[in-house]
């Protein structure tokens, strides 16, 4: 692997990944001007390019199929706004990150990004509500749980939570409130200090009109301390816990 591919893998690890390191090795990564690329939209650009070449050098790398499904997502849901370029980024996600199961059916960073890759392009493509993919992102889920329970800081739990939420119930799919409320307690074991976790764990609640809970969980979120080594996910994160907290007080308000 050459020094350029072996710096983005270490970024994206550290990045997209946070919890892998020690907060030492995140915060000296972190300070360091490649470190800092996928956090603006030309410096994500770059990625893309160098991974492409990457995967164009060596098509069977494992590391530059799952990083280049993963920057294709970061590309596709934070910088682009346009329907059919978030349609081709999410295409590319879901093929490199399937590519990466089929190199190495152990490697739990495939498997994750198959799942996230599913997810988004069903719904970029306007079938999320048919559920076309519900049951494969769950299943690319369990996968990466029953690999590392811990990994990406409670996301896996907290995605498979939203399928069994919003899925019908069997025999049509997977849906079950039950196993929901179950993955939601351990995204919390894993993710109490991640935003993000916050975020989907209210939007569930809210789903369910737990309004109460839900705006103990948004004030959670909202308090953590920013994380200025992921400002784009942690600025998304808190502009959806505030306007969840609108919503939330609206409908206290009613009681």
């Amino acid at each position: 692997m050459s020094k350029i591919h072996y710096s983005i893998k270490v970024i994206l690890m550290t990045v997209i990944c946070a919890g892998f390191v020690s907060a030492a090795d995140v915060e000296d990564i972190a300070g360091s001007k490649l470190a800092k690329l996928r956090n603006t939209l030309e410096g994500t650009k770059q990625l893309i390019i160098e991974l492409s070449t990457a995967l164009k050098e060596n098509p069977k790398s494992y590391d530059a199929s799952w990083q280049y499904a993963a920057i294709c997502y970061f590309y596709g849901d934070f910088y682009l706004k346009d329907k059919e370029a978030k349609k081709k980024y999410f295409t590319l996600c879901k093929d490199a990150a399937w590519q990466a199961t089929q190199i190495n059916p152990k490697g739990i960073d495939g498997h994750y990004w198959l799942g996230v890759g599913f997810g988004m392009w069903s719904e970029a493509n306007g079938i999320l509500d048919s559920l076309f993919y519900a049951d494969d992102v769950a299943s690319e889920m369990t996968k990466v749980i029953e690999l590392d329970p811990s990994y990406f800081r409670g996301t896996p739990w907290m995605v498979r939570a939203k399928v069994y939420t919003y899925a019908p119930g069997w025999p049509l799919s997977v849906g079950d409130s039950e196993k929901a409320k179950a993955d939601m307690k351990m995204a919390l074991k894993y993710g109490s200090d991640y935003r993000v976790v916050y975020v989907l764990y209210s939007d569930i609640l809210m789903h369910w009109g737990q309004w109460d809970e839900a705006m103990k969980m948004i004030d959670k979120g909202l308090a953590l301390p920013f994380d200025k080594t992921i400002p784009v996910e942690e600025e998304r994160s808190l502009e959806q816990l505030n306007e969840y907290k609108k919503k939330v007080s609206a409908e206290l308000a009613k009681k």
